[in-house]
C-alpha cells in the first residue's frame, strides 16, 4: 500500500508542477527567441556595413590593380629592352672581334709579303 501512495502522490505532484514548468520553458523559450531576432537584426546591421565599407574599397582596389598592371607593362617592356640591348651588344662585339681578327691577319700577311720581298730583294744584291 504504501508503493500505491507513493505513486499517486507523485502523480499529484506532478499535475501541479508540470504544467507550472511547462509554462516557464515556453517563457524561456520566448525569450531565447526574442535574443535570436535580436542577435540576426544586428548581424544583418553589421554585415550591411560590412557590405559598405568593401564597396568602398572598390576604387582603390582597381587603382591598384591598375598600377600593378602598368608596373608589369613597364617591367615587360624593360625585359624586352634588356635582351634587345644584350643581343645588339653581342653582335657588336662579335663584328668588332671578327674586324680585328681581318686587321689581324691581314697585318700578318703584309708582314710575310714585304718579309719575302725585303729577302728576294737581299738575296737578288748577293
Amino acid at each position: 500500500m504504501q508503493l500505491e501512495n507513493f505513486f499517486e502522490s507523485l502523480s499529484y505532484l506532478c499535475i501541479k508542477i508540470l504544467p507550472l514548468i511547462g509554462v516557464i520553458l515556453g517563457i524561456y523559450l520566448i525569450i531565447m527567441v526574442h535574443r535570436l531576432i535580436q542577435t540576426l537584426k544586428s548581424a544583418e546591421k553589421v554585415l550591411d556595413e560590412a557590405n559598405t565599407q568593401i564597396r568602398k574599397l572598390d576604387v582603390p582596389l582597381n587603382t591598384v590593380a591598375e598600377i600593378s598592371k602598368s608596373v608589369d607593362h613597364v617591367h615587360d617592356l624593360a625585359k624586352e629592352s634588356i635582351n634587345q640591348v644584350s643581343t645588339t651588344l653581342y653582335q657588336t662585339i662579335l663584328s668588332l672581334k671578327q674586324w680585328f681578327q681581318n686587321l689581324i691577319h691581314k697585318d700578318k700577311e703584309e708582314t710575310e709579303v714585304m718579309d719575302k720581298t725585303t729577302s728576294e730583294h737581299v738575296e737578288g744584291e748577293n
